[in-house]
């Protein structure tokens, strides 16, 4: 497992940004296309997401394994084989008004079982890290306007 971690500045108290990440109506987005939950999201609770790809309907199991009011929610997203597991985090501190935003990924870079070759485990972070960025960036947008 490789810990994959970006972060920025989002001009907002953490307890905004915090609402906004565990609102599950928010984690609906153009790939996302329902979202079913056990209630309100906290320590322990289970959600599906279903997402559509090559016109089939793709369910995704996730749990909150880490849950700090206004400062760290965590998230483990159950994979089907040959994927694995993934635990995915934002921690929220404080900057005098504004939050920096960390999002933390644990994931496995290649699929057990499968030939890797050199510099794959490099492109497929550089790959993960961009799209990450582009999700905070993304958020910050949402929340900063």
């Amino acid at each position: 497992m490789a810990l994959i971690e970006t972060s920025i500045k989002i001009n907002k108290p953490a307890s905004v940004i915090f609402a906004h990440l565990t609102n599950i109506e928010n984690m609906k987005n153009e790939y996302v296309e329902k979202i079913e939950s056990d209630g309100a999201l906290r320590l322990g609770a289970k959600y599906k997401m279903f997402t559509k790809a090559g016109g089939r309907l793709i369910e995704i199991v996730n749990e909150v394994v880490g849950f700090e009011q206004d400062k760290l929610v965590s998230t483990k997203t159950f994979a089907a084989p040959p994927a694995s597991d993934m635990v995915s985090t934002y921690i929220l501190e404080d900057e005098g008004g504004a939050t920096k935003v960390t999002f933390q990924s644990e994931a496995q870079l290649t699929v057990p079982g499968m030939p890797s070759m050199p510099g794959m485990e490099d492109m497929m972070k550089k790959q993960m890290i961009a799209g990450f960025d582009a999700t905070l960036a993304a958020l910050k947008k949402k929340l900063e306007g």
